[in-house]
């Protein structure tokens, strides 16, 4: 089970959360009910997940419906608004079991993001082996 999956198609930001969190739940770690909750953060608060240019990290509390710590990545065909110009090419989906596991896996995914190589990298990926053997580590696989 891969936890990365590039060419998505996504017309909106709930269709490309949904998309990084949906390969949560196939790999056991998340309940459906997460993915929700990941949407319902950017309807709330807005695009404050967009972290980097071209990436947003998607979120919700840590809790009962995450049974694994884990990342997903989608890369998205075709960049979408996540709102206020916002425009997202890569959707990265956490999901913590306890408040410090988000705040341990923010920093690893920090680390790797600051590299700029590697974010072109994400955001230029044709295919999954291109960005696996760098996320390796941080998604767990």
């Amino acid at each position: 089970m891969s936890l990365i999956r590039v060419g998505v198609d996504a017309s909106n930001f709930a269709e490309a959360i949904t998309a990084a969190g949906e390969l949560l739940v196939e790999a056991g770690h998340v309940k459906p009910e997460y993915v929700s909750a990941m949407v319902r953060v950017v309807e709330e608060l807005g695009p404050y997940i967009v972290i980097a240019e071209g990436i947003a990290l998607a979120h919700a509390s840590p809790g009962d419906l995450v049974s694994k710590n884990s990342i997903s990545l989608v890369v998205l065909e075709n960049a979408v608004d996540f709102g206020s110009g916002k425009m997202v090419k890569a959707v990265f989906a956490m999901a913590a079991t306890d408040h410090s596991a988000h705040i341990d896996a923010l920093g690893e995914l920090a680390t790797l993001l600051s590299d700029e190589e590697f974010l072109n990298t994400v955001l230029n990926a044709s295919d999954t082996a291109q960005i696996a053997s760098r996320l390796t580590l941080v998604l767990g696989e």
